[in-house]
């Protein structure tokens, strides 16, 4: 099994749920770790997060796909990479 990186983390749902879906679209796995741990759906600054992994090979390819979404308009890029090369 290839080890994973986390690349992303989105701090409100429309966010992971279009990242998810992206990821998707293009074949990439993914792991989504919810870091959640209140009851409320609510999202106050920077918490919770939902950090996003990819296999290794796939990083870059997942990282540029998330970008040019961010750059289209079509996310509006509130998360933060964890490589800071954005």
């Amino acid at each position: 099994m290839e080890n994973y990186e986390e690349i992303y983390l989105a701090y409100n749902d429309f966010e992971a749920d279009f990242i998810e879906d992206i990821l998707s679209k293009n074949k990439i796995p993914y792991i989504l770790r919810d870091q959640r741990i209140t009851p409320y759906p609510l999202t106050i600054d920077h918490f919770p997060e939902q950090r996003f992994a990819v296999p290794l090979s796939l990083v870059e390819q997942a990282e540029e796909l998330i970008s040019k979404a961010i750059k289209d308009g079509a996310l509006p890029g509130d998360g933060t990479f964890k490589r800071d090369n954005r």
